[in-house]
């Protein structure tokens, strides 16, 4: 993968040691932008406490794991993340810190999971976006395809919408 640099918005691939960092991402964003679409158990469920237990099972799967990764940084602090599941053209995530929102850092991690889709011989991706993201990917090209619900490992139910763009 190469590196992309966006103003001072660096993408890499995504190491096993930033899973704590990736994690502390996952966690802001949930709490502080699609709180706002979603009720409290929702959250909870969505983005549960981390433990030493899920850094060490997140930086494992992103050795031997399904998804491709990327992150992005600013200044060395990682504030934002993505994956998508080349298999079955699956766009996984697209999460940035609430400090960071509406700073271009999401397009740049979505332009490069693209790119990589795209280089990995993808035509399309498909996704089921939070309600809080569906305009961020209808802004880029993504085709809302109707409401449906995403099952959390919980097993709650989460309201989503089902989305696809072509390559």
């Amino acid at each position: 993968m190469s590196e992309i640099v966006k103003s001072n918005i660096k993408v890499r691939c995504c190491l096993p040691s930033d899973a704590e960092s990736v994690l502390k991402v996952h966690r802001a964003a949930i709490h502080g932008t699609a709180s706002s679409c979603y009720p409290k158990e929702i959250i909870q469920d969505w983005a549960s406490p981390i433990t030493p237990s899920k850094i060490k099972a997140f930086a494992d799967n992103t050795v031997i794991g399904e998804e491709t990764r990327i992150v992005a940084e600013i200044n060395g602090q990682i504030v934002g993340f993505g994956a998508i599941v080349v298999s079955n053209s699956e766009l996984r995530a697209v999460y940035v810190s609430p400090s960071f929102g509406r700073s271009g850092v999401g397009t740049a991690i979505l332009q490069e999971l693209e790119r990589l889709a795209h280089e990995r011989g993808l035509s399309e991706l498909h996704l089921n976006a939070s309600l809080n993201a569906e305009p961020f990917y209808q802004v880029n090209g993504y085709i809302n395809e109707g409401f449906e619900e995403h099952i959390l490992r919980s097993g709650r139910k989460m309201p989503s919408v089902r989305m696809r763009k072509k390559l």
